[in-house]
């Protein structure tokens, strides 16, 4: 009878254990066969985008360094490059340095500044897939969505109609791409969320939420084996009378 007590109170303790710790052994598994079952490359999106680079065309008449340098003294770093504007590949100027970047004719030194039709040219070169439809364009100076780091404003926004509600998000000054979401990630970041049980940054893998839930699911386990043992040793002392 001592042991029927015993075993029937380890038993109202697993029981609610099982309760509070449950669900999120559920999550974790739904969550854990999220993330394997698809490919950190789809994921990621980089079946959306493709490259787009180009060399400079042939017969480009770039200004010389020295006279960027002499018009852009602030400039840390200076990169000849290629845009696609106004339907033409375009050799420019990109400058980096401490007020930041900008964008400026290879040729002419005047700077680029970049309009909504601009943007909507490049993420179509960008975007990897057939008929790209273009559903919305914005730019985004403050509030961003959860999907994207606020570091980054100001950024355009340019969101496609498609499968997986592509959005491309490119600089303003530059004309770079410079993330890339969909659905299936959006998917990945609420699984990733609940996986780690990080609800705000959703980047510390190391929350008291995720050790105590460990813990607590080991104390379950625990729980378990000791309910298992009363079990088989129960059933080896029915058959010669009560105990």
């Amino acid at each position: 009878m001592a042991q029927h007590q015993r075993s029937s109170q380890w038993r109202i303790w697993h029981r609610w254990l099982s309760l509070i710790f449950g669900v999120q052994m559920v999550i974790w598994t739904i969550s854990g066969a999220y993330m394997v079952f698809f490919q950190l490359d789809f994921i990621h999106g980089d079946h959306l985008v493709q490259d787009i680079s180009a060399p400079v065309p042939a017969g480009t008449n770039a200004a010389p360094l020295t006279e960027v340098l002499q018009q852009y003294p602030h400039s840390q770093t200076i990169a000849l490059e290629t845009r696609w504007l106004d339907q033409q590949l375009t050799a420019v100027y990109k400058l980096d340095g401490h007020q930041g970047q900008a964008l400026i004719n290879a040729e002419t030194l005047v700077p680029i500044t970049l309009q909504e039709s601009h943007i909507r040219e490049l993420a179509n070169r960008y975007y990897a897939l057939e008929e790209p439809t273009i559903e919305s364009v914005v730019y985004l100076t403050d509030n961003p969505p959860t999907e994207l780091n606020p570091a980054l404003l100001p950024i355009w926004q340019v969101n496609y109609d498609d499968f997986g509600n592509t959005s491309l998000y490119l600089s303003e000054t530059t004309g770079e791409m410079l993330v890339k979401r969909h659905t299936f990630w959006r998917g990945f970041d609420i699984v990733w969320m609940t996986h780690i049980m990080d609800y705000s940054e959703r980047v510390d893998i190391e929350t008291w939420w995720l050790k105590a839930f460990i813990i607590g699911t080991f104390i379950l386990m625990i729980t378990g084996a000791v309910l298992l043992v009363y079990t088989i040793s129960f059933k080896k002392k029915k058959p010669g009378g009560e105990q």
